[in-house]
């Protein structure tokens, strides 16, 4: 871990309609750092992610990602920035239903020839590198994984989600509940393989979980109700 800033938030404010969702004086992750944000349904962890990758603008205030003003940023230049740069996980997975739970994987090889050198100076090649992500994550048999990926279970898909994230060395990981169809020891193996393969190539991590037991570590543990101002004015109104 160095002491270059992954993420730097200063005085971000995003609302949804009339809403105040998000009101986070500052946040700063450093370059490799791995960090658990947990929070409960609501608190805005969703919301934060999508705008650290850039899916959602802030109305107020400085988002730096990897150096990048993710307020600022043009749509052709965040494209090539996720592509090359981001491993998402989504919590509802987000696969394409009409391809193959192997060609899901591979496609941030597809979208990124950056990716797709770094799976093969892993691997030898893409494919190989996806059957390396795929047996970390218990599913032995790659010849299973021609099918469609909505015939899968939720389980599976969110494996293929976890390595699809993964493939090609991401500079940076986000991870939105990675592990909420798992069984304990499923969850286990899953947070463990996103640590060991964000410190093996030096990228940043930031998971999102609302679990409170079973989450072990991480580098550093953020309370997103305390992060969150916004979430704690709602609090307050709520007693």
């Amino acid at each position: 871990m160095t002491n270059v800033q992954a993420v730097a938030i200063q005085d971000l404010e995003q609302r949804i309609g009339d809403t105040e969702v998000l009101r986070i004086p500052e946040l700063v992750i450093k370059a490799g750092e791995t960090v658990c944000i947990q929070g409960g349904n609501g608190s805005g962890k969703t919301t934060l992610l999508r705008t650290l990758v850039g899916l959602v603008r802030s109305d107020s205030g400085e988002v730096l990602v990897l150096g990048n003003d993710m307020r600022t940023i043009g749509t052709s230049t965040l494209e090539r920035f996720r592509a090359d740069a981001i491993g998402f996980v989504f919590q509802h997975y987000r696969l394409v239903p009409y391809l193959s739970a192997f060609d899901n994987i591979l496609l941030p090889c597809y979208f990124s020839p950056k990716r797709r050198c770094e799976a093969e100076r892993k691997s030898g090649t893409a494919a190989e590198d996806a059957i390396r992500l795929i047996r970390k994550l218990s599913l032995k048999d790659p010849s299973r994984l021609s099918k469609n990926a909505a015939q899968y279970s939720a389980g599976q898909q969110q494996r293929f989600a976890i390595a699809r994230a993964l493939i090609g060395k991401p500079e940076m990981v986000l991870a939105d509940e990675p592990a909420s169809a798992m069984d304990s020891r499923g969850k286990k193996a899953v947070y463990q393989l996103l640590q060991d393969e964000c410190r093996a190539s030096g990228a940043t991590l930031i998971c999102t979980t609302h679990d409170e037991n079973g989450v072990d570590g991480f580098d550093r543990y953020v309370d997103m109700d305390a992060l969150n101002l916004a979430r704690e004015r709602e609090n307050r109104w709520s007693l």
